[in-house]
């Protein structure tokens, strides 16, 4: 788990720093720029015990902070663990304290479960709903869960079949709302919804059942809170379609006096050019057709101003916006939940699944998408322009964790992706798990995003990406497009069974350069030239495979120099050519191959931010003094330029991963 928080630097307090001090403006610290407290680290362990309870650890890494407790009557804590014995499952908070404020992480721990890893790599799994996610009583919840079995063969019996448990029960706290079985699974992801959820906080979890060997295998939960409904200014409920007209669509609340919209199934809508739709302090239930949520809850075509912010959407389908014209938009601040009810499964397209939010048309307005949170389905953007998706500050970040979640785009220009974080909560039971699709967007810059999970997490890379943290790839890290220009990220873990960057198609012209790649977790090639033409340069290669580092299988290698690899054996190009300028060896990282399993619920709550987990990224590989990295790239990039994505030694104006 990894909880931080972006701001100005401090130190001197109580807790672990797992920093080493280092380059780029991070300061002898060895943290991230951050004026409030980092918790890295709350976990229990075990996180189950048997029927009657017993005795646990809590355990933490926790950075910058004066104080550090935990409620259920711990009380303040030192050092980084405490003993506790407990007879019923709890949930335990762990608050962290400075002068500049507290952050807050939780953990818990169920009695009367079992583990959730199993015989020969079972395991069970929780998706949905997101951790740290608030809802309205009476809640509805999607319920979405993996359930894996290596001794029941995939495409059994049938075609998008098999791998998975015999059955799923579905639990709030300690009590089961939802059997799915495993007939009706999709490989191993077993989904469903349950509905009236009381307020509190509430573990949300599955227990997989398996046969033959039979086993019980329990998911650790998500923990939400449920909340009262507020006192409402207005309320609106719909007896009928709205059909939005020239004059438009309006509802405006206030932060403090809120407009509940009760959709009872019906939509808001345009079929043809219409007036402004304004939605602001909004909580939006029950939008679309019920009985086909494939079918939009909104579905608007305007040349009219579009604004909708600080609003919720609750059990309705997906929002469409067809903007022409003229039209502008702000959509800022808003929280589409994990229960909205679009189709969401197998494939990640119709009729399978659908957006939470879906946007097209070429309005050449200035637009802004920024500060969203969306816990199931993706944001599309279809033939577009002029969007700024994200923003400067960390308040701009859109955060989406979950279910099919990601960024798309296609045919899109002048577009803007900054400051995202985007986690595809995804376990290779549903195929073709994508996050950011970038396809014939070559006007496009996305930077500074921190890009997490799916099958691919990254591809249509033709655009100039640059200071992205992308981790955890199921197949390959990005796939690049014509001219892609592709410099100063880090690519972290992952399988890359084909390649970690990998040009399958006749493009040319891509640029590759100071970018570092940790395939700690193995790797066949970091880049795998089938096709078409790229440049390698001063690239940070970090846990290299016993084979070519980069394999040429077809396509052209047009430069290659001033990369550094860390094994000692070189061959590490598959054409036997050996640069002038590469290094090899201890590249002297401060801290590499590193794995974060991030406490998100922290990043959900907005406590956690972009800025402070690129700062982490960051402080753990920066070279150290002495590495063959420092001031080694190719001069062409400038004066002090280094080897891989992140700088030390003389500045450069480029070395800007992980810098606010």
């Amino acid at each position: 788990m990894l909880a931080v928080v972006a701001g100005a630097c401090g130190g001197g307090k109580v807790g672990n720093s797992t920093g080493t001090g280092g380059g780029g403006g991070l300061g002898g610290s060895g943290v991230p720029p951050t004026n409030l407290p980092i918790i890295v680290k709350f976990a229990a362990d075990p996180p189950v015990l048997p029927m009657g309870g017993g005795a646990a650890t809590l355990s933490w890494n926790v950075m910058n902070a004066d104080k550090i407790s935990i409620d259920q009557g711990i009380g303040q804590v030192s050092g980084t663990s405490t003993g506790v014995n407990i007879t019923s499952s709890t949930i335990y908070t762990l608050t962290a304290t400075n002068s500049h404020g507290n952050v807050t992480a939780v953990t818990a721990i169920g009695v009367g479960q079992n583990p959730s890893k199993g015989t020969a790599g079972r395991y069970s799994a929780m998706i949905s709903p997101t951790g740290g996610e608030q809802f309205i009583a009476p809640a509805s919840l999607r319920l979405v869960g993996a359930a894996y079995d290596p001794f029941v063969y995939n495409n059994t019996p049938v075609e998008g079949k098999g791998g998975n448990a015999m059955a799923v029960q579905f639990y709030v706290d300690d009590t089961m709302v939802l059997t799915v079985a495993g007939t009706d699974a999709e490989f191993w992801v077993f989904k469903g919804f349950t509905s009236g959820i009381g307020a509190g906080q509430h573990r949300v979890w599955c227990r997989a059942i398996f046969a033959t060997p039979s086993e019980q295998l329990d998911s650790p939960p998500m923990i939400i809170n449920v909340s009262d409904p507020p006192t409402y200014a207005n309320t609106v409920d719909l007896t009928a379609d709205v059909t939005v007209d020239s004059s438009g669509y309006s509802l405006v609340g206030t932060a403090n006096g809120r407009v509940r919209l009760n959709g009872h199934g019906h939509k808001i809508a345009a079929t043809s050019t219409s007036g402004p739709l304004t939605l602001q302090f909004v909580d939006v239930f029950d939008m679309g057709n019920e009985s086909d949520t494939s079918m939009s809850g909104i579905d608007v075509t305007t040349t009219g101003t579009v604004t909708i912010e600080d609003s919720n959407f609750d059990s309705s389908n997906t929002v469409s916006l067809s903007l022409g014209g003229s039209a502008t938009a702000s959509i800022q601040r808003n929280t589409f939940r994990s229960n909205m009810r679009q189709p969401l499964g197998q494939y990640p397209y119709s009729p399978t699944s659908y957006p939470a939010l879906a946007i097209a048309g070429a309005s050449t307005g200035s637009k802004v998408l920024a500060g969203n949170r969306a816990a199931a389905g993706w944001f599309n953007f279809d033939k577009v322009q002029n969007w700024l998706v994200g923003g400067d500050t960390d308040a701009d970040s859109n955060v989406l964790i979950g279910v099919r979640v990601g960024l798309q785009f296609s045919g899109s220009s002048n577009v803007q992706v900054r400051r995202n974080y985007t986690h595809h909560n995804y376990y290779g039971g549903w195929s073709e798990g994508a996050n950011y699709e970038l396809y014939g967007s070559p006007t496009m810059l996305v930077e500074h995003n921190v890009i997490y999970g799916s099958s691919w997490p990254v591809r249509g890379a033709g655009c100039e990406f640059r200071y992205n943290a992308v981790l955890d790839a199921g197949h390959e890290w990005l796939w690049p497009e014509p001219n892609g220009n592709i410099h100063h990220n880090l690519f972290v873990g992952g399988s890359n069974d084909v390649g970690g960057i990998w040009i399958r198609d006749p493009y040319t012209g891509v640029q590759f350069y100071n970018n570092t790649l940790d395939g700690f977790e193995g790797w066949v090639a970091a880049v795998e030239l089938d096709m078409g033409a790229m440049s390698v340069t001063s690239n940070a290669f970090v846990n290299v495979p016993d084979g070519p580092t980069i394999h040429i299988n077809g396509g052209t290698l047009t430069a290659a120099d001033y990369n550094a690899f860390d094994n000692k054996a070189g061959g590490n190009y598959s054409d036997g050519r050996t640069p002038a300028h590469d290094k090899i060896g201890d590249e002297k990282l401060a801290m590499p191959a590193m794995r974060f399993f991030l406490d998100e619920s922290t990043i959900w709550t907005g406590q956690t931010t972009v800025s402070g987990v690129l700062g982490l990224y960051r402080m753990h590989y920066t070279p150290q003094a002495g590495s063959t990295l420092i001031d080694a790239g190719d001069p062409a990039g400038g004066a002090g330029n280094d080897i891989g994505a992140v700088g030390a030694g003389t500045p450069n104006a480029n070395d800007k991963f992980g810098l606010p």
